[in-house]
């Protein structure tokens, strides 16, 4: 089965390798908890910074719920920059946790407007902290955290970035962009199994914690448990050392290459493909490192053109919400970029549209793309 779905994305034979290793108690050896100390070391590596980066147990969704129950009280404004799906979700959360959410509306088919989030601000700054996600999956667009969150840390208001697919495929510079809490996932961009969420954390976040008027309503999704450890208590719970070995492995491949410039190079190709053979992309711009979003032609509806894939052992993603309804997604992140998914994915896509009564010319249109970009 060739998967070119949004997530979770193909894992390389030797991540597999690492994660059927089994080598100790990861409660009881101090030779996993170096190895553990070491992986979330190469977490700060991959976000250019030497803050304290932790795993947690759990797929990426636990981050964004821990990042809020670990900041938010009663009654606490939050702000919530949304111009899809995920962005807007961040509001149950808040509610959750006893926050009062304010709605930062964005187009849906752009990034969000720095000018216009500068104007709101102006007017309204009062906010403890903002949330955001960095790669809106759906719609396949990237908010330009660079200049979102240093703007937010003017107004001394904290960043919550739910990076779970922008991670790896996008650049991310923790120090510089002034992020306050940056999330991540196993399963996208790193291409490790799904199963573990990995999260980036600034000094003042931490400080915010430890000044909590009331004690964070969890222990499961307490930041601190993760980063307050002593000699004595080296994790919160048990860990999974086999979902830490894969981590680990991935890191190392991803961190071997210029993972940036290889995503970008791919979006490149798969967008100049869609446009060139006459297909409507989703996005009017802030186009997506990890994942393209198309709209289904008319010759097909998207569950149709899913389902068929499926019959010709490919898998790819459709689209989520009232908005994206009849539109389908290509993934492009991880160890599912390869030249020999694309030819077949395109192959495919052209034969059930010509089926449909419709030709578009992708497998073409692909091959030139890749050499003008040079990927592969």
């Amino acid at each position: 089965m060739i998967n070119l779905c949004a997530g979770p994305t193909t894992v390389a034979p030797e991540v597999k390798e690492a994660m059927n290793t089994f080598l100790t108690n990861p409660d009881m050896d101090p030779n996993y908890t170096k190895l553990h100390r070491n992986a979330e070391k190469k977490i700060s590596k991959l976000v250019h910074t030497k803050a304290t980066s932790f795993i947690m147990l759990g797929e990426g969704i636990l981050g964004l719920d821990a990042a809020v129950s670990s900041l938010v009280e009663k009654e606490d404004r939050i702000l919530i920059l949304s111009n899809g799906v995920f962005g807007k979700g961040f509001s149950d959360f808040v509610k959750n946790s006893g926050g009062e959410p304010v709605l930062f509306e964005g187009n849906p088919r752009r990034g969000i407007d720095v000018e216009e989030l500068k104007t709101f601000l102006e007017k309204d700054s009062d906010f403890k902290a903002a949330t955001l996600v960095h790669c809106e999956t759906p719609s396949g667009i990237t908010n330009n955290i660079e200049e979102i969150c240093p703007l937010l840390h003017e107004y001394g208001i904290l960043s919550i970035v739910d990076s779970v697919s922008g991670m790896g495929g996008e650049n991310v510079y923790f120090d510089e962009y002034k992020i306050d809490v940056l999330l991540g996932g196993s399963q996208k961009s790193i291409s490790a199994p799904t199963g573990l969420t990995l999260v980036t954390i600034s000094e003042r976040a931490k400080k915010t914690i430890a000044d909590r008027k009331t004690p964070v309503p969890s222990y499961y999704l307490n930041f601190e448990n993760y980063y307050a450890y002593t000699d004595q208590f080296d994790f919160p719970y048990t860990m999974s050392e086999n979902l830490t070995y894969a981590l680990d492995k991935a890191l190392d491949l991803l961190l071997e290459k210029d993972f940036i410039a290889l995503h970008k190079k791919a979006g490149d190709v798969i967008r100049d493909t869609v446009k060139e053979s006459g297909l409507e992309l989703f996005p009017l711009d802030s186009f997506s490192n990890t994942v393209t979003t198309v709209y289904t032609p008319s010759c097909i509806s998207k569950d149709d053109l899913i389902k068929a894939l499926y019959e010709k052992d490919i898998l790819i993603s459709g689209g989520i919400g009232e908005e994206l309804k009849n539109t389908f997604r290509i993934s492009h992140m991880g160890n599912s970029i390869q030249d020999e998914y694309f030819e077949i994915l395109f192959k495919a896509l052209d034969e059930i549209f010509i089926e449909g009564g419709e030709h578009y010319n992708l497998p073409e249109n692909y091959r030139k793309a890749k050499e003008k970009y040079k990927l592969f």
